[in-house]
């Protein structure tokens, strides 16, 4: 098919490492997914807090794009949202 698993060419050590590098990455995309998913599901409680905090912020009302493992570009739209948003964020998971 043409397609090499590049962390298969790894030693042993740097796929150790290459985990220990990215973990802070995974982590943060992880929490966004979380918080993502609960602006959606949570209508009483988190997404009033939500449409508060962008309103406060001047910044239109709008959700955070939710990552599916089948759509890998909305984990991309997740993070330029969040990374555009960072305020919002910051305020409603203080």
């Amino acid at each position: 098919d043409g397609w090499v698993d590049e962390v298969n060419l790894l030693s042993g050590h740097e796929r150790k490492q290459l985990q220990r590098d990215i973990r802070p990455v995974k982590l943060v995309l992880v929490k966004l997914h979380k918080v993502a998913f609960k602006l959606i599901n949570s209508t009483t409680i988190l997404l009033p807090a939500w449409h508060k905090a962008l309103r406060s912020l001047d910044m239109p009302v709008t959700l955070m794009p939710r990552d599916v493992a089948t759509r890998w570009n909305l984990t991309f739209d997740m993070l330029k949202y969040a990374l555009e948003h960072r305020k919002a964020v910051d305020v409603v998971t203080a």
